[in-house]
């Protein structure tokens, strides 16, 4: 009988142990070692900080030491890029060492040399990330040494298991599985979850077509978590920013560490950017996945060293460090989910024994009560299910021309036999699986001649443009000008939107001026003005279903006066039943009640649904109303409500009866008819059409009404559906609810705008940062405008030159022939010696079309054409407005038009996805 379980293991690896002072195993430990020992996939399930990876590594070590193997790698380590964090890779590395283990990191940033001496000797162990994973199949000498794998770790599993990486991932371990001399076991490491059955399946995949056996190792440890929730009151004197950033201040010096979490990149720079002007030397930083990784190693050095009090972050996992010393966890407004709000606080009291302990600061009423039921759900460990999309396409079509690329020539069927053995593919029919492959045969990305798949020339170039799920969002990288080091990077579409010379913005929590943007990089030089938030991809947390409805039942206790002991303050939580006792002569909108309430234009439907449920509804219900009143009725969603804008005088009655008469199994097929119309289409289709090889990866100016008419009936537009239905919106849930309304368990209850009505965005609101003043917005786009370079054409002599704006005479004329019919050239111009095509006609009517506005409007008539998005057209309507010698004599009537030109470059930002 041992004493305990390190007693099992090499008495090499014992020795390890006890030179760095471990002497008793952790809990997770206890339990994992002997499973793991005994050759079992295993799914290990444990709070942060209690020796996750060490109960996965102590035991693989010991049968490697036991195994000997002579060559390849024989242990695989797959990370989330962000996930293996600095300390446990060293620690990992100096075990590996002392017991003669080579181990060696590739990913994406690994160099040339080190990837060299990898594939001319591999390593005994590999840690790597999912998409590094997918290119060893590719290099021979790399595929026959990963045949030699006989452990496979996956870290962090439940961030990979319900995304297209994961989807991914599932399919590679098939593929290795093909190639295995010995077979592998399997060990996945996670955080705590709401459904482990689900993500062991996703781990084990089927054999046989039956789902491996996986042992599932829950270690809940009753690690106490003290979380309560704090409702910040509005001033009159002090915004409610400041207001916040004094609070976070005051707790922050109660403690020795303290994390800051937001919920998104946004929030983070802009609590920094006022910790900063309020409190100029206090010692926080801001940490999040667009920094640089200079800038997030500074800062997690200051936070370990103790000059840093707090670090404002925006995920758990993207902080690479063990922040051990963390003693405390402020939540910045609600975490909107249960397990989100379990691993940050678990952050704090990071080891064995030690407290978990943290607090929510609410900036309003529903936050406060979301709040409150997420922080109760936490402490019972009442956690969201993780739930796995089945059949992902884009995946699908990525796999396919990989396997093909690795094998060179394989059987069809025996790609969809490999495929099939990945959990979320084991539904797949053989009709759909063709459907893809019909459609890469169409696109060339393979060949398919008797049944077996052959690679070709374009399967590589598909292969290294798609090695990543991720979807492709260009990013710039900020240089400050003095030092020349990156502070970090800056979505595409804010700085094509926002940013250009002279501009200012705040990234890690201060201003910065914008000095020059080129293909790559914004250059910039600290600044002392406030400037704009970046704002940044796919940050929008949904509230789950089960939540909302919590906060409903939470309004029905407080109004019933039936309140047991909850994680706030008593003076709180009577801010929130003042709340509810002003809504006195108004039915609440609970769990079980769904209030209708109008006024004028606007009808919000107050229903405790969540995110996904109510962004389903609205998208239903002003459909079906625009259908029956022949106009557009606009809609917007929270958790808690869907806000319908009429164009007219609100209709609530036929709001309610098209709620009343939803068919509940009809939704599935209205909501693919609907989602084509949404703003967000035209992003998800052009996503997956990259990711399938259908267009080009840098393709951006393409208009949706193009993009339906090339892959309309294709499987790239309805992964482009499904995604849709599956990222934003709950079909099973809202059939539920639609059900229940129709057999009354729901009430709808008509009445006048109560206060729950009013309570939407406060929070948004509440956090912007002053707008520029609207002259300072005019003499930047000026500036902007005339900066821009235009090329011109002679429609007399047919001389063509490029010029920018802001050199141009008053009135342009020819430098060859001086004639002032001067067209602008913004697409090719054909040669009018040929006979033209239709299309070449239209061009050549568009550059005259502009002519006649430069003989009429001189100079004024090319600034508003270098508008972005405004062509002859619009330009047309907006100068008719204005008369050239006006323009020319009063400095009034240019900003007249510089503002007219604005509302037309707004008017094409909100519009642009429909036009072609």
């Amino acid at each position: 009988m041992y004493r305990n379980v390190f007693d099992l293991l090499s008495t090499r690896i014992q020795e390890y142990l006890r030179a760095t002072g471990i002497y008793e195993p952790t809990p997770v430990q206890e339990k994992a070692i002997p499973k793991i020992l005994e050759g079992k996939n295993a799914l290990i399930i444990a709070p942060t900080g209690l020796g996750k990876t060490e109960s996965a590594l102590l035991p693989v070590f010991h049968r490697f030491l036991e195994v000997k193997p002579e060559k390849g790698i024989s242990i695989l380590y797959i990370t989330p890029l962000r996930a293996l964090n600095r300390d446990m890779l060293r620690r990992t590395i100096d075990m590996g060492k002392f017991l003669g283990i080579d181990i060696s990191v590739r990913h994406g940033d690994t160099p040339q040399h080190e990837r060299y001496r990898q594939s001319k000797k591999a390593p005994d162990m590999l840690i790597t990330t999912p998409e590094t994973f997918q290119i060893l199949f590719t290099g021979k000498k790399l595929r026959e040494a990963l045949s030699n794998v006989r452990w496979v770790i996956i870290d962090e599993i439940h961030e990979l298991a319900d995304e297209e990486r994961g989807a991914q991932l599932s399919v590679g371990l098939e593929r290795l599985e093909e190639i295995s001399k010995f077979g592998f076991q399997r060990i996945g490491l996670s955080a705590t979850i709401g459904t482990p059955e689900e993500v062991a399946r996703f781990l084990g995949g089927l054999k046989d077509g039956n789902f491996r056996k996986v042992e599932i190792i829950d270690v809940d440890v009753e690690k106490i978590i003290d979380i309560d929730v704090e409702l910040l009151s509005k001033s009159e004197d002090e915004p409610l920013l400041d207001m916040s950033v004094k609070r976070c201040k005051e707790l922050i010096e109660q403690h020795r560490a303290t994390l800051l979490f937001v919920n998104t990149r946004d929030t983070a720079e802009i609590l920094g950017s006022r910790f900063h002007i309020i409190y100029r030397d206090f010692p926080i930083e801001i940490h999040h996945g667009s920094l640089s990784k200079f800038s997030r190693i500074e800062a997690e050095e200051k936070f370990k060293s103790g000059s840093l009090r707090a670090l404002i972050c925006t995920s758990s996992l993207e902080l690479g460090i063990d922040v051990g010393h963390a003693d405390f966890v402020i939540q910045f407004s609600s975490p909107r989910q249960v397990c989100r709000l379990v691993q940050r606080v678990g952050r704090s009291g990071h080891r064995m024994g030690e407290k978990s302990r943290g607090k929510i600061i609410s900036l309003n009423v529903d936050d406060f009560a979301e709040s409150i039921v997420i922080a109760k759900r936490a402490m019972r460990r009442e956690l969201e299910e993780t739930e796995i999309r089945m059949n992902p396409l884009t995946v699908l079509a990525n796999q396919i021309v990989s396997i093909a690329l690795e094998y060179r020539k394989i059987p069809l069927d025996d790609v969809y036999r490999i495929v099939k053995r990945a959990y979320p593919f084991h539904k797949l029919s053989f009709d759909n699986f063709m459907e893809v492959v019909n459609q890469l045969l169409a696109e060339r990305k393979i060949s398919l001649e008797e049944g077996i798949l052959k690679s070709r020339k374009k399967s590589r170039l598909y292969f290294i443009d798609n090695i990543s799920m991720i979807p492709d969002e260009r990013s710039y990288s900020v240089i400050d000008i003095a030092s020349r080091k990156r502070i970090g990077k800056l979505d595409e579409s804010f700085v094509v939107g926002n940013l250009f010379e002279g501009e200012s913005f705040i990234l890690r929590g201060r201003p910065w001026k914008v000095v020059s943007i080129d293909d790559e990089t914004v250059t910039v030089t600290p600044i002392k003005d406030i400037g704009k938030v970046p704002s940044w991809v796919g940050e929008d947390i949904p509230v789950p279903f089960d939540v909302a409805q919590d906060v409903g039942r939470l309004r029905k206790k407080l109004r019933e006066n039936k309140i047991k002991e909850l994680p706030c303050k008593e003076e709180d939580l009577r801010k929130l039943k003042e709340f509810i006792d002003e809504c006195e002569s108004f039915v609440i909108p609970d769990d079980k009640t769904v209030t209708i309430e109008s006024n004028d234009k606007i009808v919000v439907i107050n229903a405790c649904f969540g995110s996904k449920v109510n962004e389903c509804l609205g998208k239903l219900i002003s459909s079906l109303l625009a259908q029956k009143l022949g106009e557009s009725v606009k809609a917007g969603s929270d958790p808690y409500r869907i806000i319908l804008e009429f164009a007219r005088k609100a209709d609530v009655n036929s709001v309610v009866d098209i709620i009343r008469n939803i068919d509940p199994e009809s939704i599935d097929v209205l909501l693919r008819i609907v989602v084509k119309n949404t703003t967000t289409m035209r992003w998800y289709l052009l996503h997956t059409a990259r990711k399938f090889g259908a267009i080009s990866s840098d393709a951006r100016d393409i208009g949706l009404k193009k993009l339906f008419e090339l892959f309309e009936g294709t499987p790239i537009m309805k992964d482009a559906i499904d995604r849709i239905l599956w990222e934003r919106m709950d079909i099973k849930r809202t059939k539920l609810v639609l059900d229940k309304i129709r057999k009354g368990e729901i009430k709808l209850v008509v009445q006048r705008f109560s206060p729950f009505s009013e309570v939407s965005r406060e929070v948004s609101r509440s956090l912007s940062l002053p707008r520029y003043p609207e002259g300072a917005i005019i003499s930047m786009l000026e500036r902007r405008l005339e900066e821009k370079e235009v090329e011109l054409i002679c429609l007399n002599c047919f001389n063509r030159w490029k010029t920018r704006v802001g050199r141009l005479d008053d009135r342009p004329r020819c430098r060859r022939c001086k004639a002032i019919r001067i067209g602008v050239v913004t697409e090719g111009f054909p040669n009018l010696k040929k006979r033209l095509k239709d299309e070449e006609k239209k061009i050549v009517s568009r550059v005259s079309a502009s002519a006649s506005l430069v003989v009429s409007h001189g100079k004024f008539a090319i600034l508003t054409l270098a508008g972005r998005g405004i062509g002859v057209t619009t330009a047309a309507r907006i100068l008719r407005n204005f008369r050239f010698i006006e323009l020319l004599r009063s400095e009034e009537e240019r900003k007249r038009l510089l503002k007219e030109i604005w509302r037309a470059e707004i008017q094409y930002a909100r519009t642009r996805g429909f036009w072609d």
